[in-house]
């Protein structure tokens, strides 16, 4: 069983479900009367930063889509990997460039769009072409329409669109300016997709909080995840990205003890109160780790501790973004904790 427990379970039809495991290359398809299939993908090329899984819900299975939310450079535009799991067994995987991402599935297939949206003054660039991509089976294309739409779903009776009608309303309020966004739904067909999509034809507005219940519950349910061990492969990284891994991490601490200047020119800690910093780097590819010891008045007497994993168990990367801030942030906000004895180290 996975380790941490989490899966996604899509329904197909009336008496068959699967079961994706959220951490792990693989799923189980459960239907009513049979012996429980399993699919894996292992040795699926996501690239060489950790990934998180999104599944999509579709009538004839579950697509699963691996994409990394920021590596170690910055750089959002990572290739996207997908894989379809069908309720016959069969598996089918898709990769797109990074500058795409996932906007859902349909019977249609899985669907992609640009990843910026127009300057929120620039009206209009809203009602602009832009291209979608939809990858079924191995096969692509592309259809264009001429507003930005935002998410895909199908409940198996009609594939809906959720898109946004035009730019924008910007208002002068007393703080600056805001955005005010507006949303409307239309039904795509059931049938193969024309080239270009005219969603106004017959779109009905959206209000707001039907659009945030959309986000809220177009995710597949969580349940407990019972699907088998199946670990991903390691993968080559060579040594140079691993040492550059390394030090990005170390190199977002800097010297905790006098991270920022003062209005005075002086330097001064990341926080009130630490000193002592320490950064250690421990154990071997891909077990290495960074960390953080230092003290500071929540744990007076003691050390306190943070670690991070540099690389998750197949050997990718993985970004820590801010990490330091979110540590300043935590030692802010956290609650006193019990005095240690001389020496303790406690993990924070």
């Amino acid at each position: 069983m996975s380790t941490d427990s989490r899966a996604r379970r899509v329904a197909v039809g009336q008496d068959a479900e699967i079961l994706v495991s959220m951490t792990q290359p693989v799923a189980v398809i459960r239907a009513a009367g049979e012996d429980d299939r399993v699919v894996s993908w292992p040795d699926l090329d996501v690239g060489d930063v950790a990934v998180g899984a999104t599944v999509y819900a579709a009538p004839g299975g579950a697509w699963v889509v691996y994409a990394p939310s920021e590596d170690d450079e910055g750089d959002l535009h990572r290739p996207v990997t997908a894989v379809h799991v069908r309720s016959v067994g069969a598996v089918a995987q898709a990769h797109a460039d990074g500058s795409r991402y996932a906007i859902g599935a349909t019977r249609h297939g899985l669907w992609l769009r640009e990843r910026h949206d127009p300057d929120p003054n620039d009206r209009a660039a809203w009602a602009t072409e832009t291209e979608l991509l939809v990858v079924a089976d191995g096969a692509r294309t592309t259809h264009t329409i001429d507003r930005r739409v935002l998410i895909v779903e199908d409940a198996g009776d009609a594939p809906r669109m959720v898109f946004s009608p035009d730019a924008p309303d910007i208002r002068a309020e007393h703080c600056g300016t805001s955005y005010h966004y507006r949303y409307a739904t239309t039904l795509l067909p059931t049938g193969p997709l024309p080239k270009r999509l005219a969603p106004m034809s017959d779109a009905v507005p959206l209000p707001d909080e039907e659009f945030m219940d959309v986000l809220r519950w177009r995710q597949p349910d969580e349940v407990v995840d019972t699907t088998p061990d199946v670990p991903w492969q390691r993968i080559h990284l060579p040594i140079e990205r691993r040492d550059a891994a390394i030090t990005a991490l170390v190199d977002e601490f800097g010297d905790l003890a006098q991270y920022w200047r003062g209005p005075d020119g002086k330097r001064q800690p990341l926080t009130p109160g630490l000193s002592e910093p320490r950064i250690d780097i421990v154990g071997e590819w891909p077990d290495t780790r960074v960390e953080v010891t230092f003290r500071h008045p929540l744990l007076p007497g003691g050390l306190l501790r943070r670690t991070f994993r540099v690389f998750d168990d197949a050997g990718r990367i993985t970004p820590h973004p801010y990490a330091s801030i979110h540590l300043m942030e935590d030692l802010d906000t956290h609650a006193p904790l019990t005095p240690a004895s001389p020496g303790e180290v406690r993990a924070f």
